[in-house]
């Protein structure tokens, strides 16, 4: 398969009739857990398959379902016992992780996205982050990325000059700059 490509992607998940929302959703929480495919290509999609309410809902629980698995099977495969004594040898007390602090930082790095998602899965795993507030912060930081994407994704695949597809990008990259900016700000506000 190759989902590389906006149109397979759409024939794809189209050859599916009625059941087309579940693949595209179990798509998505592939994608969560293991990211061999473009996000913003499966949301692009997604907004030009089932609308933009509905793309949006359906890329957005998808991920939120992937990521989620993905901590539990972090934490169910026993990884974290692995990592007890490096914790003990290096002071590390994860139970002295501030659960403000921790929701925050998923927060922030599921709406900026540079750090890939499996990673900040394993890490909150791994870290001892409780799973309500994995989940909350998750659930918070990916709406951002999924309006994003999937309007922005179904904007650029629908445009039809150049024009169009340049502000589309230069809105897109302000608003991601912008976000940094802020999340720079907060961060150094609560280190100060």
């Amino acid at each position: 398969m190759d989902f590389n490509n906006y149109a397979y992607v759409i024939a794809y998940v189209n050859q599916f009739g009625a059941f087309a929302p579940l693949v595209f959703f179990l798509l998505f929480v592939a994608q969560a857990m293991l990211p061999v495919f473009p996000y913003v290509l499966l949301a692009a999609a997604g907004g030009f398959l089932f609308g933009f309410q509905q793309g949006v809902l359906l890329s957005w629980s998808g991920a939120l379902t992937g990521a989620s698995l993905a901590y539990w099977l972090c934490r169910w495969f026993g990884i974290g016992n692995f990592l007890n004594k490096y914790y003990l040898r290096s002071g590390y007390d994860p139970r002295k992780l501030s659960p403000g602090a921790a929701f925050w930082t998923i927060t922030i790095f599921r709406i900026i996205p540079v750090v890939p998602t499996p990673l900040i899965n394993m890490g909150a795993a791994l870290g001892r982050v409780s799973f309500p507030t994995f989940l909350l912060a998750s659930a918070l930081g990916k709406i951002p990325t999924a309006v994003l994407y999937t309007g922005l994704g179904l904007a650029l695949f629908q445009a039809r000059d150049v024009k169009t597809i340049l502000f589309i990008i230069a809105a897109g990259l302000s608003v991601m700059i912008l976000a940094r900016f802020a999340a720079n700000q907060w961060l150094r506000q609560k280190l100060d």
